[in-house]
Order: structure tokens, then C-alpha cells, then sequence
């Protein structure tokens, strides 16, 4: 995606009022976060002062995203811009905090990093506390706002290392969510009062003994939705017990995010996130 060229001011204004003038295409909440980014540029150098004076014959330039500087953290980050913070979240870890703990979080980790560099993360999705893989965070509230308004049409795949070998190898599954009083979420084909509608497709990769790993695709992205519809199949996740699992292999419950495909919330550009499987996961065994 090309650099985009503004048209210099008539008169002595500030940036910020320049912009909304001349973008009018953007809300304030966007021209905010291209400050913040960095990507605005005043003479071919980079201006996040809101007040910075332009004048007549300015050359103003919103530029491509940038890269910056990568933030220390005890977590793989995967990719990392001025809008943007993908990590690779381990079996274990929340994604953010509940009212038992509010530190050992995803989000707090991430922010007491980007605390350091005037910045801070804020939450697109969530990844259950002991599935592990792709999670993306905001660095600015115009990037969640997109990512967010536009997440039906997000790639999510996952890998899962399900019990038995599912018949036929590849499917399409739609089941009706309802969630009990012991936070269980049951899978039903039948539409009740209250049921939320789910879809997702899976296709077996490989066996391994008496587990099978499945990639799965979700059309839908529902709380507990993966482990909910392979355990209504008669395939519960391997190490799953609160969905029927018998066996524990791994020690973990062997649900992983593994890739999101979305365009970038500033560029449009599309762009894939992946996480390698965990050990363990994957297998030799071909199908």
C-alpha cells in the first residue's frame, strides 16, 4: 500500500486540525492513533505532537506501517508494530484478569512492558486459560475498534489433538451453545430458547495411537465452542476433562490457536499470524 500525500494548509494550522480537516474520511479516534503510531510525517520527518504547527508548502504524508522497537517480554512475540502486539500465549496463562487473579495475565504482562514506552495493550479476543497459541492485542484504540468491527471475517484456525479417529475425516459441524449453571457449555442440534449457534469445520491431519489431530476452522467464535462440539461428536479434546476427556497425554489440555489471517487495522494489508504446536502435538504419522 502506497504512502498517501495530504494536501498542505492555506494557512499556519495544527496538525491535528489539518488532518481531521483534510482526512475526512477519519474520526478523531483515527487520526489519534496515526499520531501515536508515528506515521505521520511533516517534511519527511515523523510528528506525534498534536499541536505541531504546518504551513503552506508542507509535505504531509501518512506512511505505511512502521516498525518498531521490539518490547522485552517473557513471552514469544510473534509480531509487534505500532497498532499491533501478536504473542504466542502458553497452556496456563490467562489472557486477562478475573477476580482471582489480575496479574499473571496476558494483558498485565503486556502492559507493564509497553509502561516503559508510553504505551499500553488493549484486549481483542481472549484464548481460554489452558489453550495455548495466537493472540493478538491493540496497541491503540482505533486498531481495536477495526480488528473488532471486522472480526466475523477473521481466519481462526486451531489445531486440537482430539480422542478416537472422527468419522468421516473432515466435516462441518453446527450445534446449538447453551452454558450451565456449572460454566459447562453443552452442544445440542437442537435450537432452544437462549441457544447461541455455532459452526465449525475440521479436518483430520494425522493419527497418533488412539488420538487424531484435527485442524479446525471456526465460522463462529464462541466460549468453550471447539471443545464443546468435538466432545458432542464423541472426540472430546485430549486432556479435557470437564468435556468427557478419558486421557491426559500431555499434561495440558491439547487445544491450540494456531494461525489468525486478518488485514492489518491501518494498511488494510492482509497478513497471517502462526504459532508452532506445541511439543508433543504433532506426530510422524501421516494419515
Amino acid at each position: 500500500m502506497a504512502n498517501r500525500n495530504l494536501r498542505s494548509p492555506s494557512q499556519p494550522t495544527g496538525l491535528f486540525a489539518h488532518l481531521l480537516a483534510t482526512m475526512a474520511d477519519s474520526k478523531r479516534t483515527r487520526v489519534k492513533d496515526l499520531l501515536q503510531s508515528g506515521r505521520v510525517h511533516v517534511n519527511g520527518l515523523s510528528v506525534t505532537r498534536h499541536d505541531a504547527p504546518v504551513h503552506p508548502n508542507d509535505v504531509i504524508e501518512i506512511r505505511n506501517v512502521v516498525a518498531v522497537a521490539p518490547t522485552k517480554l517473557p513471552l514469544d512475540v510473534l509480531y509487534e508494530d505500532g497498532s499491533m502486539l501478536v504473542v504466542n500465549k502458553p497452556s496456563g496463562l490467562l489472557s486477562v484478569g478475573n477476580k482471582h487473579e489480575k496479574k499473571r495475565t496476558v494483558e498485565a504482562i503486556v502492559n507493564r512492558a509497553l509502561a516503559a514506552k508510553g504505551q499500553h495493550c488493549l484486549i481483542v479476543h481472549r484464548l481460554d486459560l489452558y489453550t495455548s497459541g495466537v493472540l493478538l492485542l491493540a496497541k491503540t484504540k482505533g486498531a481495536q475498534i477495526s480488528i473488532q468491527e471486522n472480526w466475523g471475517e477473521t481466519e481462526k484456525i486451531y489445531h486440537a489433538l482430539v480422542e478416537g479417529h472422527p468419522t468421516p475425516g473432515k466435516g462441518t459441524l453446527t450445534h446449538f451453545l447453551m452454558e450451565d449453571e456449572r460454566l459447562v457449555v453443552h452442544a445440542s442440534h437442537h435450537a432452544q430458547r437462549n441457544a447461541i449457534k455455532a459452526t465449525l469445520s475440521y479436518e483430520t491431519l494425522k493419527r497418533q495411537g488412539p488420538h487424531a489431530l484435527i485442524r479446525v476452522q471456526l465460522e463462529t467464535g464462541k466460549k468453550n465452542q471447539i471443545r464443546a462440539q468435538m466432545s458432542a461428536i464423541g472426540h472430546p479434546i485430549a486432556g479435557d476433562v470437564k468435556y468427557g476427556a478419558k486421557t491426559n497425554p500431555l499434561e495440558r489440555l491439547c487445544l491450540h490457536a494456531f494461525s489468525l489471517k486478518l488485514n492489518h487495522p491501518e494498511s488494510g494489508e492482509l497478513m497471517t499470524f502462526s504459532a508452532p504446536l506445541p511439543k508433543g502435538m504433532d506426530t510422524s504419522n501421516e494419515v
